[in-house]
């Protein structure tokens, strides 16, 4: 069986050497080899959030961790009914699933994610009551008024401290008690209030930078290693050229994603799956946090401080996250008193501990504990694999037959130690009772880390595109 993706090219033979270094992952890769197909078409503009870049609402909020709105056009015709993103960022695939007149929802922890979708959805299906022009321009003429309260001052943690001039600090303060003043069930609150969010990291001494902020020297922080970011605009500027975007993408964005709205639901997808009724979804086009140490706290800092996170919410929020960073405690003795569907959990758990490919990396990082930058990558790597099983059985259980899930993923390398995350997850899928119909490889793959690259010579992984149908 083949996958539409646009302009889908004739599949290639695969060019990645088989980096496997133990004859369970050997076995694993040859049982899935003839499946494992390169799609000259699948590019990393397809595949991440540089395709969104220029598309209206989608471009208000620098997201990276997402794919495009192309390539969820290219997958709405693989199966009918409603469409479903447990893990939906800024929801890019919900909101092109619904502009298609296909009932929709989406799941997202991080509440910055979830916002900027509220605000896209409601610029594009509540326009007429959610006209931010003249607020818009009633908040900019507030930014040149007299200083805000203290009690208005941007609420830092200890991670975002000095993160902006002085001047941006007293302008956040003013648009803050500008919000402060509007109703809370006024539209226009939560676009203004979006478009002051977006601009933080613009605004700031700070860029993202994978797994971590990095620091501009000029922010007056004892940095280790600091940058050079160039000019930075004023909060006023920015927020200018912000409110711009939104008035002109307005009427393009009614167009696009107006209509049916999706439902939009803040919470960790290992909860609120269990709570969707089973054989309800015909389609899951998502993208799960990858295995790879990027603590999504850290990045959006300013964005989770902006909405109000102290240093207890920012820990919590950690906490909750599918497994992806090493201060990610195990969670398998809180899904063992709570959660709601013991059946699943069992079925998760045989097919997490049926893994034997798994469960030879996990002992080959073992052997070299003493030399892992953080040993607790071990722990990383084991808990993220059984909370991805958790998900995979759960959405087994709501997909109907015939049903397809949709997976953006990339394969993840430690101390030379490969982790065949497209093989592992397929594995537990077809465990769970899918069928992996095929796994789309990206003609280039992602390499791995310089400090690795010198010791372990250069070695590409896979970024690829899982297709599992339920029979």
């Amino acid at each position: 069986m083949t996958f539409a993706v646009p302009r889908l090219l004739e599949p290639e033979p695969v060019k990645f050497p088989l980096p496997m270094d133990g004859s369970e992952r050997e076995a694993l890769h040859q049982r899935f080899a003839e499946r494992l197909t390169v799609r000259g078409d699948l590019s990393r503009r397809l595949v991440s959030y540089q395709g969104n870049k220029q598309q209206p609402g989608l471009r208000w909020m620098r997201y990276k961790e997402g794919f495009s709105a192309d390539l969820v056009r290219g997958f709405l015709q693989q199966a009918e009914g409603a469409v479903l993103d447990p893990f939906a960022g800024i929801g890019t695939a919900v909101l092109v699933a619904a502009s298609a007149g296909r009932p929709a929802a989406g799941i997202e922890i991080m509440p910055v994610g979830i916002r900027v979708a509220q605000a896209i959805s409601l610029t594009a299906n509540l326009w007429e009551k959610a006209n931010v022009k003249g607020m818009g321009d009633s908040l900019l003429r507030s930014l040149r008024g007299k200083a805000a309260p203290d009690r208005f001052r941007f609420p830092h943690v200890p991670i975002t401290e000095r993160a902006f001039p002085a001047e941006t600090e007293g302008d956040i303060a003013r648009a803050r008690a500008f919000l402060n003043r509007m109703d809370e069930d006024d539209p226009r609150r939560l676009v203004l209030d979006v478009a002051c969010m977006s601009v933080l990291e613009e605004t700031s001494y700070t860029r993202k930078d994978g797994q971590y902020l990095r620091w501009d020297n000029r922010c007056g922080r004892q940095l280790r290693g600091g940058m050079d970011k160039g000019p930075i605009p004023g909060f006023t500027e920015a927020l200018d050229q912000r409110l711009r975007d939104m008035e002109q993408d307005a009427p393009q964005l009614a167009r696009l994603y107006g209509g049916r709205p999706p439902q939009l639901r803040q919470g960790s997808a290992l909860t609120e799956l269990s709570h969707l009724p089973s054989d309800s979804i015909g389609l899951v086009v998502t993208s799960p946090p990858y295995a790879n140490r990027y603590d999504y706290t850290r990045t959006y800092a300013l964005e989770l401080a902006w909405l109000g996170y102290d240093k207890a919410g920012f820990g919590a929020l950690r906490q909750s996250l599918i497994t992806a960073t090493v201060e990610n405690r195990s969670k398998e003795e809180f899904l063992d008193r709570e959660y709601p569907r013991p059946a699943i959990l069992q079925q998760a758990k045989a097919a997490f501990h049926n893994q034997v490919a798994l469960a030879e990396a996990i002992q080959a990082l073992h052997r070299q504990r003493s030399e892992l930058g953080n040993p607790h990558v071990i722990r990383l790597v084991t808990n993220y694999f059984l909370e991805m099983a958790i998900i995979i059985a759960e959405l087994h259980r709501i997909t109907r037959s015939g049903g397809k899930v949709v997976m953006v993923n990339d394969n993840v390398q430690y101390h030379g130690v490969e982790i065949p995350v497209d093989l592992i997850l397929s594995d537990m899928a077809e465990t769970c009772g899918f069928r992996c119909e095929e796994i789309s490889v990206l003609p280039r793959g992602k390499g791995n880390a310089s400090q690795q690259m010198g010791r372990f010579g250069r070695r590409e992984l896979r970024k690829c595109v899982y297709h599992w149908t339920k029979p």
